[in-house]
């Protein structure tokens, strides 16, 4: 149950919301900023009450290039399991703000991730690399007047943001390219300059202006605030609150950003509660109801799939069945092809690199001779379970090339390999995030937490296969937020739904049945 996925997310949308923010401590011509490095800052980084990390950010020019670097260093916890997370991320930019190219490293598992950008010609080309072996996919930008949209990164922000000056009452929309939350295209950042207010840091009251901005994603819409020095465009504080996730990043010196940090409990404070035991392993049909928790205001939205349907709506409310899928049926079924275009359920892409050869050997190792699919993909779940021999909550988000040499994860690692191994002996593979039931974890019972788990496209229809707890006839007290091939998903987009709503939703079991007939997909 990888909430640390989530916390990703957040430090995601600093990396956009918070630039737009960003400054030097001296007044800096937008326009014609000086040669060399013209702005150096520290932050702390503060969550649930806590420090638990900081960030560094840097521009510089060179010529009539601008270089931006950005560096944020995370401590969370989960059950009491320390996870590190670092992000980088560097660019280079003309003066004028358009970017050119870009580079970021992630560091969430025992391999670090880093890929390369190159804007040309309308789009942008990404390439990949981890273990020395390079995935490379180009995507073209979106268009608006029949040209390409101008692409902006750290730089380009900053240098409009400064240009529209601070005025209380002003707004404007700016786009912006942003690797972190998606790789397909552009993100919107609608932003409202507010008036001046105070607030407390470390015993000093602070006094800075107001800037509300909205990122806007295909996921959803992710609001944070930063308040700015008026006078020099230097960002004071940022706060970014998703779904009852608080993270702020406030401009410390160095010496103070890079001390007294521990980790938080990120799991187990971000979970729902039910208050009904669920007998999960008899369980063959459930129907839960969803709903804002004290009024908050925002609609619900979950997909269908083989085992799951949406019944009825009742105002926010909304009340989900879910059946387990009849896999006696399931095998004499028709086999169909994925309608549309199923290239993107089988290519390889930055997660997931079907060209591996030790994710192919693997493969082969898996599934043996087996060529039925339904008896495959149970046949590869099984080793799945298996072969992630370390059941650990200490990684952060790990691709599937990373989990065939480490053999340890946990939800989100299990869903990631057992997709990798499916699309490479040709089943169409996604993933599928969101809660599912536990009946006691960490202290806490009858709860549902965070979960990432594979879907395999079946004679017809998209089935469950949960490697994590062990599933191929899988339970009904697993409800999906959001699906993904995982192409063009960067690592903070798919889990937006999921954020948008934990610590935000009720959830009443209203039924469960242990003796009902399976669901015929």
């Amino acid at each position: 149950m990888n909430m640390h996925r989530l916390a990703l997310s957040v430090a995601s949308v600093f990396l956009v919301s918070g630039s737009a923010a960003a400054g030097s401590a001296q007044i800096i011509d937008p326009k014609n900023p000086p040669q060399g490095l013209f702005s150096d800052e520290w932050a702390d980084v503060m969550m649930m009450g806590g420090k638990v990390g900081y960030g560094h950010s840097t521009m510089t020019r060179q010529g009539d290039r601008i270089l931006t670097a950005t560096h944020m260093k995370l401590k969370l916890a989960r059950a009491n399991v320390s996870v590190s997370i670092e992000m980088n991320q560097s660019t280079v930019e003309t003066v004028a703000g358009d970017a050119l190219e870009f580079e970021t490293v992630m560091i969430m598992a025992d391999t670090p991730v880093r890929s390369r950008g190159v804007f040309k010609d309308g789009a942008v080309t990404i390439t990949s690399t981890q273990f020395g072996m390079d995935s490379t996919k180009t995507y073209p930008l979106p268009e608006v007047d029949g040209k390409p949209v101008r692409p902006m990164m750290i730089w380009g922000l900053y240098r409009e943001t400064a240009e529209r000056g601070f005025a209380p009452g002003t707004s404007y929309t700016l786009t912006t390219y942003s690797p972190d939350i998606r790789l397909d295209g552009v993100v919107e950042i609608v932003t409202r300059v507010g008036g001046d207010e105070t607030f407390e840091h470390r015993g000093q009251k602070l006094t800075a202006r107001r800037i509300d901005a909205d990122v806007v994603t295909p996921m959803g819409r992710v609001t944070s605030v930063s308040w700015i020095d008026p006078a020099t465009a230097k960002m004071v504080k940022t706060q970014t609150n998703l779904g009852g996730i608080s993270m702020d990043m406030i401009v410390v010196p160095q010496a103070e950003a890079v001390k007294d940090f521990v980790p938080a409990e990120f799991f187990m404070t971000n979970t729902v509660p039910v208050t009904k035991r669920i007998p999960y392993k008899e369980a063959r049909q459930a129907t839960y109801r969803l709903s804002p928790k004290d009024g908050a205001a925002f609609t619900l939205e979950l997909p269908e799939t083989a085992m799951q349907k949406v019944e009825g709506r009742d105002g926010s409310a909304l009340t989900v069945r879910l059946a387990r899928v009849d896999h006696a049926a399931l095998r004499k079924a028709e086999a169909k092809p994925l309608p549309g275009d199923s290239g993107e359920f089988l290519e390889s892409n930055v997660l997931i690199n079907t060209a591996d050869p030790k994710l192919i050997e693997l493969a082969s190792q898996a599934a043996g001779d087996e060529k039925d699919p339904l008896a495959l993909a149970d046949r590869l779940r099984r080793f799945v379970s298996d072969y992630i021999d370390a059941k650990s909550l200490d990684v952060g988000f790990a691709t599937a090339s990373d989990v065939c040499r480490s053999k340890k994860g946990d939800c989100s690692e299990h869903a990631v390999l057992l997709a990798a191994l499916g699309r490479i002996r040709g089943l169409p593979s996604r993933v599928a995030v969101g809660l599912a039931y536990v009946p006691i974890f960490g202290g806490q019972q009858d709860i549902f937490g965070f979960h990432m788990w594979t879907q395999f496209w079946v004679n017809g229809a998209w089935v469950d296969f949960d490697a994590a707890l062990n599933e191929s006839d899988c339970s009904p007290t697993r409800i999906a937020f959001a699906l993904s091939s995982m192409r063009e998903t960067a690592l903070a987009e798919l889990s937006f739904k999921m954020m948008d709503v934990i610590g935000r939703i009720d959830l009443d079991v209203v039924s469960v049945e242990t003796g009902a007939t399976p669901v015929k997909p």
